[in-house]
């Protein structure tokens, strides 16, 4: 037996739906056990990154560039957004 991390929670649900959360698990190549998990953790926590992306900012990384950057934000030699003249929209 597999010496498991984590609490045993227990559920009753339509079969239907058990059976739909295995072949959904079996798509993404998971576990059923690690599909409710993915499916609990993005509850709780909110949507993360894509299946398959690492997050490689480090925890107290300071925010994207664009939060940081005083005003105003173009470079000094951009040239200014002109609107074309014929534009039909």
């Amino acid at each position: 037996m597999a010496n498991r991390k984590g609490v045993f929670i227990g559920a009753y649900v339509p079969n239907e739906l058990k059976e739909s959360l295995k072949r959904r698990a079996a798509m993404e190549h998971r576990t059923l056990s690690q599909e409710i998990t993915r499916i609990l953790v993005e509850a709780v926590h909110g949507k993360g990154l894509p299946s398959g992306s690492v997050d490689r900012r480090a925890q107290n990384s300071t925010p994207r560039r664009r939060a940081t950057d005083p005003l105003p934000r173009r470079r000094t030699d951009d040239l200014p957004y002109i609107a074309p003249e014929n534009s039909k929209h």
